[in-house]
């Protein structure tokens, strides 16, 4: 039996963004206050209450950005400034969306948008 691939349309949106890059969200509680959430950890949170197909958070091992300076991790050293690429994957208009429903936290990040397939089997 001959199986065939049945390929979707569908829209990848990365985002780069430092793990440094802390949002205030909730109540401001003194935990909070102390320990604020890294931003990527609340768009892949915000992704899936947004329902979201698909998101992911990637490190990277060496990176820079509009401030050209070249930064490599180090398992010694301070590694917040290292970009970091958060994935959604999803139709456009949902991912179109997301976007105007984020714009303030996105607004100043390098942000992607690519058309992607999703492969099934027949």
């Amino acid at each position: 039996m001959v199986k065939k691939i049945k390929s979707h349309s569908l829209g990848k949106l990365e985002i780069y963004i430092e793990p440094a890059h802390k949002i205030r969200h909730g109540d401001r509680t003194l935990f909070r206050k102390l320990f604020p959430k890294s931003a990527y950890m609340h768009i892949v949170a915000e992704a899936k209450k947004d329902g979201i197909i698909n998101a992911s958070a990637h490190s990277t091992h060496t990176s820079f950005s509009t401030d050209g300076n070249i930064i490599t991790f180090s398992a010694e050293g301070d590694n917040s400034k290292l970009a970091m690429c958060v994935e959604l994957i999803d139709k456009k208009e949902k991912l179109e969306n997301f976007f105007l429903k984020h714009k303030d936290l996105l607004q100043s990040k390098i942000v992607i948008y690519k058309e992607v397939e999703f492969w099934d089997i027949d």
